[in-house]
């Protein structure tokens, strides 16, 4: 069985929540699988783009399959500064399937979804070999460690010091870099320390 058999498994056994209910109208989102050695995880969150009329085109995460589009220009930057190009690249979302809502919107579902997705999540990852793992937004670094971390922590904003999450301190005992939603990449402080974050993570590659 693969990734998108055990998603579909997943869903279709998930309860659903009145608030936000999962839109089973949509498929499964398969991970993006790099052409050349996997050297660096980026673990999004789901799938549901505001846009409904734009979900039915979404075919794989983060469309990094895509030629254009912002999410793979961010996530080739962030490759290239570590020396790695998107063939080097394996990004899967923790929730692969499609909500009605945006679920940031309504983190309960989230909350109330996780275990099955989490597990799916790691039986994904322990297909892989040991490499950096990227979280991408501030709900998925919440939903791996707790639900009071903020990004900006991680890249010094209360002490002016770059921090990563130790494999002990999160779910999936792996270290993991947290990184903002490209979205937020706008404002100064991130678009200030983003290369000099990725030097700080360059020293664990």
């Amino acid at each position: 069985m693969d990734i998108v058999e055990k998603a579909l498994s997943v869903r279709n056994n998930l309860v659903q929540c009145s608030v936000n209910p999962i839109d089973y109208s949509l498929g499964i989102v398969p991970p993006y699988i790099g052409s050349g050695d996997i050297k660096l995880i980026i673990l999004g969150q789901d799938p549901t783009v505001r846009n409904a009329a734009q979900r039915a085109k979404i075919k794989c995460t983060l469309n990094l399959d895509k030629g254009k589009g912002a999410l793979r220009v961010y996530v080739g930057r962030i490759c290239a500064s570590l020396g790695l190009s998107l063939d080097n690249v394996y990004a899967t979302n923790i929730y692969k399937y499609f909500y009605a809502l945006p679920p940031a919107d309504t983190f309960d579902v989230l909350s109330l979804h996780k275990q099955p997705n989490i597990e799916l999540l790691e039986y994904e990852l322990s297909l892989l070999g040991e490499c950096p793992v990227i979280t991408l937004g501030e709900p998925v670094l919440q939903l791996l460690c707790d639900d009071k971390q903020k990004v900006r922590y991680f890249w010094g904003y209360d002490d002016a010091l770059f921090h990563h999450i130790a494999a002990e301190e999160n779910i999936l005992y792996r270290p993991l870099f947290a990184f903002p939603h490209q979205p937020s990449m706008r404002k100064r402080f991130y678009k200030e320390n983003f290369e000099a974050y990725l030097k700080y993570m360059r020293r664990f590659l």
